[in-house]
């Protein structure tokens, strides 16, 4: 799969926290490499990898981005309290 932006951009993300800390991403929003801002609702969450032991939590998502299916990964930074979208792919 073709990477279309670079790796590690930070994101504005809005999620959901359940009483037992699981963290669910929901939408989020990042400037593209054009300058302009993208709001992007997530359709999946395909896999997840949120173990309290670790730096962060990583989720494997699919959006519609640009008008086509995208599968993309995002990750938490437990400590920093930052999204960041690592890889967006066609």
């Amino acid at each position: 799969m073709e990477s279309i932006l670079c790796v590690d951009i930070p994101v504005q993300m809005i999620s959901c926290t359940d009483t037992n800390g699981k963290i669910t991403p929901l939408r989020f929003r990042f400037r593209d490499k054009n300058g302009e801002i993208i709001t992007i609702t997530i359709d999946r969450i395909l896999s997840e990898d949120q173990d309290r032991n670790r730096v962060g939590a990583h989720f494997s998502c699919a959006a519609r981005i640009y008008g086509s299916q995208k599968t993309f990964q995002l990750w938490y930074n437990y400590f920093a309290h930052e999204w960041r979208l690592s890889r967006l792919t066609l």
